[in-house]
C-alpha cells in the first residue's frame, strides 16, 4: 500500500525555499519517493511526498540531511509531520 508523507511547515521566503526543496529531489528519490505535490499560502507550506510504502516515507522523513537542508530552506520552527495510507482518489 502507498504512503504519503505530510510535511507542514512556515518558512522565511516561499521561492527561497523552493529552491531548496527542488535541489533536494535527488535524496527523496534515493527514499524511493515518487512524487509529490507543493501547496502554500504565502509562506505556509505543505508539502505531500508520496513513497510506495510507510517504512520508505519514514526513512526519508528521519535522513541526516533532512534538518540542514530545511535550515538552508528557511524552514521557521519545527515542521507538523504525518504519514498518510491511501485509501481512495477519485479525478474529475
Amino acid at each position: 500500500m502507498t504512503a504519503t508523507l505530510l510535511v507542514r511547515h512556515t518558512v522565511d521566503s516561499y521561492d527561497d525555499w523552493k529552491h531548496v526543496f527542488d535541489g533536494h529531489e535527488a535524496n527523496r528519490r534515493q527514499h524511493g519517493a515518487t512524487g509529490h505535490r507543493v501547496l502554500h499560502d504565502g509562506n505556509q507550506v505543505t508539502v505531500l511526498i508520496d513513497f510506495p510504502d510507510r517504512v520508505s516515507a519514514e526513512g526519508f522523513a528521519s535522513d541526516s540531511a533532512l534538518p540542514k537542508v530545511m535550515s538552508e530552506g528557511g524552514v521557521t520552527g519545527a515542521p507538523d509531520i504525518a504519514y498518510l495510507e491511501s485509501s481512495e482518489q477519485l479525478n474529475y
